[in-house]
């Protein structure tokens, strides 16, 4: 900002910008400022002249300067004479001495490394009373100078010669201030922090506009000024406030770090290394996530372009009998019900919005296979049944009795009009599998967005969670000597289980350890077979008996439901929480929906009786509009009755649930976090679960126990740039990397083979003393045989059988007989004959329906006869699980065992839906057979690890060994099962399981 002086304008403009003439500026000389001290001469060509001598108003006001009014009714004034008379009275920064503040314990304990500084001025908390103090000061006395020269009619000559509102102006500004900061002392132990604070152009900026205000409003009560708003001065610093380059320089440049409290026990300096983590994992998990619902979305898009519809050379349409006909093949295959009507709109139990839709013309709904709890969208279309590119996802809810309506459950926001935007529109719902779920996405950013926010904050009740997680190995040192965490395992309380519970060691360490108060963070990996849920169960009514409230989850309905039914007989107080239609009907009467419902039953009948009354009433009153209306008013005071009683009976069960169990994205269902904190989240099944999605229900505890096996299946994650940024990597498998000198990570360097990463397994050797982890070690499941191979493969050798399975075989059972098969527990049948050719039938086959699933006709059958021969021995059908890795083949083998009704109890499932379970005998098609050698994702560890341990005494294997063992890892596999099982060169037809025949070994290729 530059003077001119001839015409009296103040000069604005960018140092870019064209240079102005050049005008005659006066500098303010600086109040105790010495003669030598440089300044700008009136004159260009006298440089030797003195400075002008100009009259001016000293820090301390003295008679021959106007004196702002003691006494005003500025309610500033006011408050600045309370201050100086309460620091006259109590001191400055805790004392006076000799009129000089005298700075705090506290303040001069203050670290000139703590100083923020961005846009935002510094203030008290930084700079502390004193500190704020010499800067009011210093900026006072600048104030009063600018202030004294308009009122002598000589502004011009305390211009300032530079454009504050470019850099050199700013600049200039914060040189111009030194000179009266340096006249006046600093607080003793305070140097440091006053030094810093007066080379910050917004803080000096602050402080100077308000102590000229103060100033100028003196002024005006002396009589001395009309209005200070109109003084020159003060135009001249609002016109540099509103310029571009001053607002671009106090711009908050970072945001204010919200203040964190200390008692974790860890200093600011970490806890501020722990934030910065805690924002690198959002911001990465934040990308991967937007990544993954790319993907999810244009493959939601590509299945709705793939639903059929009538081409444009078709023959005309068909009229809606026909489009809705049982006879309309392509509604079979797509799962697509067109030409639908909304009939209503309500609001179910929990806030599910309920669309009604009934078919155009009252006719039969087609046959589709669509049932409850499948996901759907609903989109208008035309009478070709062709559908709009936007659709509302939701999931069936009910199918009408009369066969003729469909309700959709609808995903809604508040004051979302999907009642509006449907009717009247011809609609059509399709199932899409692998359907985009915009709420799982929403609420996986949602909590990163909180771990973000409010993970290191005071009010945070899981504080100990994140610190831990996010904290190196010191940190979870220094918190456990503060005493606000204890990882001593002495330190559980005592257990005297009852003689009708037997536990292994690993078992009572788990149990000792989960229920540890004071243990924020428990990784108890549980191998298959090891009674991880027996355990879970055991260890929740524990925990609910010392008086803790309990919150499960899972990342599946089946996971949940499964839970549930362990706890059923605990006679706790258990609620399950989430879709009515997807949970098990065995679970239903623990469900939030049925017990709602049952407490509601005798009100609503009582609501019912009062409405049909009214309703009669309204009949017979129909001429008589007051008496009308207020009977219609009342039928709608009874609907918001019954709806603010079901809020209130919801929040009732849900805080009196001693456990709440619910999937890990159902946990952020407002109903459950209205309920408050819970004392201990416990996720299981975590192996299978995004670490986004685990942050929901943790963040709602104060510690967590998460259980899962990290070497059995991965989450499922369709973007490969996903997958390999994290996203597929659970927070079990994090947490156990965590703190590399207190915790053993990986249990087997075979894992790497499932893509665990090999930095994990290079850190392997020089990791010990468990921390975080207690691993199960002994499995109750399967075979010696069998748990050998997934001990030696995935377990580092240390998973052990108990004695009472290690030898356990089919024909073991008093109604199975004792054949070579059912003495064998564990049987390869190669579809390669010993002298390398392939029997007739047994080649892969790419589904021709475009899935991009691969099938095999030889195999299937050989499969069938595999199951009649076991079925023959006398072993139940509901004791045999038939699994393939690849859909097609599933469908093929289902298709296969109807033709035999005696076979109908055998499950035939893909591998990862049968995670979690178990039978007796288990039979795995692997459907690959090529020249190439080529195996897909059967060279997944996890995956085959998943498959061959689901059984208990008997595993068959169904293969191309030519192909299978171009795969290093099953080609370990095969050579298990030929030294501890036995082989059999198969073709379809060739199995009578019950003859006996022989077998020979074929020759395996060897393996360096």
């Amino acid at each position: 900002m530059s003077f001119d002086i001839l015409s009296g304008k103040l000069l604005f403009s960018s140092c870019a910008a064209a240079k102005p003439p050049r005008k005659k500026v006066i500098k303010v000389l600086a109040t105790g400022a010495s003669p030598s001290t440089p300044s700008r001469s009136r004159s260009s060509n006298s440089s030797s002249l003195r400075p002008r001598r100009i009259r001016t108003v000293p820090s301390s006001p003295t008679k021959q300067a106007p004196q702002p009014a003691v006494r005003s009714t500025s309610g500033t004034v006011k408050r600045r004479g309370r201050r100086s008379k309460v620091e006259e009275e109590q001191g400055v920064g805790g004392g006076e001495k000799g009129g000089e503040c005298v700075p705090s314990t506290e303040e001069a304990s203050i670290s000139v490394g703590t100083l923020y500084q961005n846009g935002d001025p510094l203030g008290r908390k930084e700079l502390g009373r004193c500190g704020v103090e010499w800067l009011r000061q210093g900026m006072g006395s600048m104030a009063s100078k600018l202030a004294a020269a308009e009122l002598e009619g000589d502004l011009a000559g305390a211009a300032l010669a530079l454009e504050w509102g470019s850099a050199e102006g700013r600049l200039g500004f914060v040189i111009q201030a030194q000179p009266y900061l340096s006249a006046i002392p600093m607080p003793q132990g305070l140097e440091a922090l006053c030094l810093k604070a007066c080379t910050h152009y917004p803080t000096l900026f602050d402080h100077f506009q308000r102590e000229l205000r103060d100033v100028l409003l003196g002024y005006q009560n002396q009589g001395l000024i009309s209005d200070w708003r109109d003084t020159q001065s003060w135009r001249i610093l609002k016109e540099m406030a509103n310029s571009s380059q001053h607002r671009a320089a106090v711009r908050r440049t970072s945001p204010r770090p919200k203040a964190i409290h200390s008692s974790i026990g860890i200093s600011l300096k970490k806890v501020r290394l722990m934030q910065a983590r805690i924002e690198e994992f959002v911001r990465h998990m934040s990308d991967l996530l937007q990544i993954e619902r790319d993907v999810e979305l244009e493959f939601t898009q590509e299945e709705l372009n793939a639903t059929p519809i009538l081409d444009d050379d078709s023959e005309p349409p068909k009229p809606v009998e026909y489009l809705v006909s049982h006879g309309q093949a392509q509604q079979e295959q797509c799962d697509t019900i067109c030409n639908l009507n909304v009939i209503s709109s309500s609001t179910g139990l929990g806030g599910l919005h309920l669309v009604l839709f009934r078919v155009e013309g009252g006719h039969k709904l087609p046959p589709t296979t669509l049932s409850p709890g499948d996901m759907v969208c609903v989109r208008t279309c035309n009478s070709r049944g062709e559908g709009a590119t936007s659709c509302k996802q939701g999931f069936v809810y009910n199918f009408g009795e009369d066969g003729c309506s469909i309700t959709v459950a609808l995903e809604s926001r508040h004051g979302d009009a999907t009642f509006s935007r449907l009717f009247g529109k011809s609609v059509r719902i399709d199932r899409i599998q692998g359907l985009a779920d915009a709420l799982t996405y929403e609420r996986n950013l949602e909590a990163l967005l909180l771990l973000q926010r409010n993970g290191l904050h005071k009010d945070n009740v899981s504080i100990g969670i994140v610190a831990t997680l996010f904290g190196d190995s010191k940190d979870v040192v220094k918190m456990a000597k503060n005493n606000l965490t204890d990882w001593d395992e002495s330190s559980g309380p005592d257990l005297s289980l009852p003689e009708r519970h037997a536990y292994d060691a690993s078992q009572l360490r788990a149990l000792k350890l989960g229920l540890n108060k004071k243990r924020p963070v428990l990784i108890i990996q549980g191998p298959p077979g090891t009674g991880k849920t027996v355990l879970l169960t055991e260890l929740i009514v524990r925990a609910v008996k010392q008086g803790e409230r309990v919150l499960v989850t899972a990342p599946s309905n089946a996971a949940v439901d499964n839970m549930v039914e362990s706890l059923s007989s605990s006679g706790l107080n258990i609620v399950r929480v989430g879709n009515p239609v997807r949970l098990s009907p065995s679970v239903a009467s623990k469900s939030l929906g049925e017990v709602v419902n049952g407490r509601l039953r005798q009100f609503r009948k009582e609501l019912e009786r009062k409405r049909t009354d009214l309703r009669k009433d309204l009949r017979q009153c129909i001429e008589d509009d007051s008496l009308a209306a207020g009977i219609r008013q009342l039928l709608k005071q009874l609907g918001r009755d019954l709806e603010n009683k079901e809020k209130e009976t919801i929040r009732e069960v849900l805080s009196n649930a001693q456990i709440v169990l619910s999937t890990n994205t159902g946990a952020a269902d407002p109903l459950i976090r209205r309920t408050g904190c819970f004392d201990l989240v416990i996720i299981d099944e975590a192996g299978q679960a995004t670490e986004p999605a685990c942050w929901i229900p943790i963040l709602q505890g104060k510690r967590c126990i998460v259980a899962g096996d990290h070497c059995q299946l991965a989450p499922v994650i369709l973007s490969r740039k996903a997958l390999d940024g994290g996203l597929g990597k659970s927070l079990l498998e994090r947490a156990s990397s965590l703190h590399d000198d207190l915790l053993t990570t990986i249990l087997s360097t075979k894992a790497l083979d499932g893509g665990l990463g090999k930095s994990l397994l290079e850190r392997a050797s020089s990791l010990h003393d468990d921390l975080l982890t207690t691993r199960l070690t002994v499995q109750y499941r399967m075979h010696d045989s069998i748990a050998m191979w997934a001990s030696k493969e995935m377990y580092n050798e240390l998973l052990k059988s108990s004695c009472s399975v290690a030898s356990h075989l089919l024909a073991d059972s008093p109604v199975v007989k004792a054949t070579w098969i059912t003495r064998c527990p564990l049987l390869l049948l190669d579809t390669r004959m010993p002298y390398g050719s392939l029997n007739i039938g047994c080649k892969e086959h790419l589904d021709p329906a475009g899935t991009g699933s691969f099938y095999n006709e030889g195999e299937a059958d050989i499969v069938t006869q595999q199951v009649l021969n076991l079925v023959h021995c006398g072993v139940s059908p509901t004791a045999i699980v038939v699994q393939s890795p690849y859909i097609a083949q599933v469908q093929l083998l289902r298709e296969k065992l109807e033709k035999y009704p005696e076979l109908s109890a055998v499950e035939v499932s893909t591998i990862d839906s049968f995670q979690g379970r178990e039978a007796d005998a288990v039979i795995i098609s692997m459907v690959r057979s090529n020249p190439l050698g080529a195996v897909g994702f059967l060279g997944d560890s996890r995956r085959i690890n998943v498959a061959i341990t689901r059984a208990r005494k008997h595993v068959t294997v169904v293969c191309d060994t030519s192909t299978i063992c171009h795969s290093t890892f099953l080609a370990r596999l095969l050579r298990h099962i030929r030294r501890y099982g036995q082989v059999k060169h198969v073709a379809p037809g060739s199995l009578d399981g019950v003859s006996g025949l022989g077998f020979s070994q074929p020759t395996l290729p060897s393996i360096s």
